[in-house]
C-alpha cells in the first residue's frame, strides 16, 4: 500500500516571523519623529534672536570704544574733560551697558570711569567714598563674569586699597592678580606696589607671592622692569627686598 506522502514543511526564511510570534521591533528611519520635524522650525525661530543678540553686543562694543579711549587718556593725564563731557561719557557707557549688561569689559569701563572721577579725592569724603564703592561694585561684577582675569582681580584690590579696606578680600584679590596675570607687566607692577604699600598688614603667604612676582618681573625679557621695581622699593623703603633684583 502506497503511503500518502505529505509535503515537507517549508523552512521560513531568516528573519520571517512565524505565525503567533510577534514581529521583532526595528527602527523605522523612513518616518521622521515629531522632534525631527520640529527641529528645523526651532532653529528657524531661534535664528532671529541669535542675530539680534549678536547685533546688540556688536553695537554695544562700538559705542564703548570712544568713551573707553577718552577714559584712558583722562587717567593718563593727557586730557581733562569738563562736566558736559563727563556726562556724555557716562551716558554712552550706560547705553552700551543696557545693550549688553553681562559684558565684563563694559562693567570694568564703568568701574574705571567712576574711579577716575574721584582719582584725587580724599578717602574720607563721603561723595568720594560713595563713588569708589560704586566702582568697586562694578569691578566685582566684572570679576564674576570673568573670574580668570588678572586685570579684574587687580582692579578689585586697587579699589579696596583706595577705600582703606585691607581685608581678606583685598589679600585674596592681590594674590589672584599675581597668579593669573604673570605675563601682564601692568598688572604685576600695580599688584607689587599695592603689596609694598600694605606689607605690614599682609600674611606671609602673600609676602612670598609678591617676592616671586618681583623676581619674575626682573627676568621679564620684553620690558626692562628693573628701574621701575627699584623705584618702588625705594619709595616704600624696602631695601631688605633689594636682593630680589
Amino acid at each position: 500500500m502506497n503511503a500518502h506522502l505529505k509535503p515537507a514543511p517549508r523552512t521560513p526564511a531568516p528573519g520571517t516571523p512565524t505565525p503567533g510570534t510577534p514581529a521583532p521591533c526595528r527602527a523605522d528611519f523612513s518616518r521622521p519623529t515629531t522632534l525631527n520635524r520640529l527641529f528645523p522650525l526651532i532653529l528657524l525661530l531661534a535664528f532671529p534672536f541669535v542675530i539680534y543678540g549678536a547685533a546688540q553686543r556688536g553695537l554695544a562694543d562700538v559705542m564703548a570704544q570712544e568713551p573707553r579711549y577718552q577714559i584712558e587718556r583722562w587717567r593718563a593725564g593727557k586730557w581733562v574733560p569738563d562736566q558736559f563731557k563727563l556726562n556724555a561719557i557716562q551716558a554712552e557707557l550706560g547705553t552700551a551697558h543696557d545693550l549688553d549688561p553681562n559684558n565684563p569689559n563694559l562693567l570694568e569701563d564703568l568701574g574705571r570711569f567712576n574711579a577716575a572721577r574721584v582719582e584725587r579725592g580724599h578717602a574720607y569724603d563721603p561723595e568720594v567714598r560713595a563713588m569708589r564703592q560704586q566702582a568697586l561694585a562694578r569691578f566685582r561684577q566684572g570679576l564674576e563674569r570673568r573670574p580668570t582675569s588678572g586685570h579684574a582681580y587687580v582692579n578689585v584690590a586697587l579699589m579696596k586699597y583706595k577705600l582703606g579696606e585691607i581685608d581678606q578680600e583685598f589679600s585674596e584679590s592681590l594674590q589672584q592678580a599675581m597668579r593669573r596675570g604673570p605675563w601682564e607687566p601692568q598688572v604685576q607692577l600695580i599688584g607689587i606696589e599695592l603689596g609694598l604699600a600694605t606689607w605690614q598688614a599682609l600674611a606671609e603667604p602673600t609676602h612670598e607671592i609678591l617676592k616671586q612676582a618681583i623676581q619674575a618681573q626682573v627676568q621679564w625679557q620684553l620690558i626692562n622692569q628693573k628701574p621701575a621695581l627699584q623705584s618702588l622699593l625705594k619709595r616704600y623703603r624696602r631695601p631688605d627686598l633689594a636682593h630680589l633684583l
